[in-house]
């Protein structure tokens, strides 16, 4: 079934292989920021064990930014290093790593709890190369690019809406609700299905070259002509 959907997917058109790419790293991402977000829904009044100036909540935020941040520098030389075939299962275990993290985090008091959360977002911040090295070197790159981003405006909001739902219709504990967001179908099934997806879109070749490498060879060379200096007055005489 796999092979068949590649070969369709390699003889589609277009536009129809871009709406699947796109569709597929839009859930990808998506499905990310259930891992990544929730927490932030919470207020964190006052939290048993946390005896600092700084606040709890501000505390788990800037850990995990610092976590996120670590593993863009990370990335470099992961993402790059990564043959392709090896994305799908990387997006899978990372998101998985970061959940981990997320139940660890519910399970240890304050204060050692925020290092769990710089451990969330240490996963994370690889998500985008890998979910984008699908996408790259294609002439709609820019396109598929803009449609990962719009995830990050759709998804923050639909997660900690969840987030929220679960606290007040479920009663779900505070410390709980960002590992409980993990365990809902969307951010269970749609990583695996999307990196999946991802992996089957054919890798750009000879005939799709990069979008910047096409306008460059398509644009004139715009040819200078050396400006010669003025001449003074006694040589125009």
């Amino acid at each position: 079934m796999a092979h068949t959907l590649r070969q369709r997917l390699e003889t589609a058109h277009p536009a129809i292989f871009t709406l699947v790419a796109a569709l597929a790293g839009f859930s990808a991402y998506f499905a990310m920021y259930a891992f990544r977000k929730p927490f932030s829904v919470a207020t964190y009044g006052h939290v048993a064990g946390w005896d600092f100036a700084l606040d709890y909540k501000i505390a788990l935020v800037l850990a995990q930014v610092l976590g996120y941040a670590l593993s863009k520098l990370i990335g470099i030389k992961v993402i790059s290093e990564l043959p392709p075939s090896r994305r799908p299962l990387a997006i899978i275990l990372l998101i998985l790593g970061a959940w981990v993290s997320l139940i660890l985090f519910a399970l240890v008091p304050a204060p050692w709890n925020v290092g769990f959360m710089f451990l969330n977002g240490l996963p994370l911040g690889m998500i985008w190369g890998l979910v984008f090295g699908f996408m790259e070197g294609r002439r709609t790159s820019e396109v598929l690019g803009a449609v990962v981003c719009a995830s990050f405006i759709v998804s923050s909001g639909a997660v900690k809406s969840v987030g929220k739902w679960l606290m007040t219709g479920f009663g779900v504990p505070v410390a709980w609700m960002p590992a409980a967001t993990g365990c809902q179908p969307f951010a269970t099934r749609l990583p695996a299905t999307s990196a999946r997806t991802s992996s089957l879109c054919s890798p750009p070749n000879s005939r799709e070259p990069a979008s910047a490498r096409a306008f460059l060879r398509s644009t004139p060379v715009i040819r200078r002509t050396p400006i010669s200096p003025p001449r003074s007055a006694s040589s125009r005489t």
